[in-house]
């Protein structure tokens, strides 16, 4: 049986394939390509990645009614006032009360980047604009032209190292704007254990999957 992939056509300049958390293939080619060839080109590596996928979620199968919260996870319990204890791994959430837990990741995520972006931009020797935080479902972080910097809510999922990698990384942005040599070679000055934090930060992506959802529903 060949593999099951989604064709979309679009006028882009190059043809690629998106492998979602989920395990759904998309191959995005413009008009007149056949996707067929490009994944019969590239089977090895869907079905490597594929693999992945269903290797993690193995792993961490049961855990989708957890939360996952500074690389750990959380049980949630109902209950009349919000709260989170860092102690003994329990956020207690009443009634609709992933909107005050929404609030709080953000105030949460808030205060930790007022500093650290200050203070890594302070070593890197570069400036930077506006520092916002939003919802994002391809990104974990990214930096603009005009020199903002966007950092998605998720990634107070990760643990605090992760975050720091993810900062310095934009950050680098500001000195070299392509993921050219020059580039990793700032990365690697400040964050030496670059690749093994780039590997991380993709397997986590697998993991927050039911996140975004939850996120998106409220449930």
């Amino acid at each position: 049986m060949g593999l099951k992939y989604t064709t979309i056509i679009r006028n882009v300049k190059y043809p690629r394939i998106e492998i979602k958390p989920s395990g759904e293939v998309r191959v995005i080619v413009p008009p007149g390509v056949d996707p067929e060839k490009l994944v019969r080109l590239k089977s090895e590596w869907i079905n490597r990645k594929l693999r992945e996928i269903e290797k993690t979620r193995k792993r961490f199968k049961g855990l989708s009614d957890k939360l996952l919260l500074n690389g750990e996870f959380y049980e949630i319990i109902m209950g009349e006032e919000f709260s989170v204890n860092p102690k003994f791994k329990v956020v207690i959430l009443p009634e609709n009360g992933f909107k005050v837990l929404k609030r709080w990741l953000k105030e949460q995520l808030r205060r930790e980047l007022d500093f650290k972006v200050r203070l890594f931009a302070s070593i890197l020797g570069v400036k930077y604009r506006k520092v916002y935080i939003r919802f994002q479902k391809t990104k974990w972080a990214s930096c603009s032209k005009k020199g903002n910097l966007s950092f998605n809510l998720m990634l107070m999922a990760l643990p605090e190292s992760l975050r720091d990698y993810v900062v310095i990384h934009e950050l680098a942005h500001l000195r070299e704007p392509r993921h050219s040599k020059n580039f990793w070679e700032v990365v690697g000055t400040y964050y030496p254990d670059y690749k093994k934090a780039e590997a991380e930060l993709k397997r986590y992506w697998l993991l927050i999957e039911w996140e975004r959802k939850r996120y998106l529903t409220g449930t």
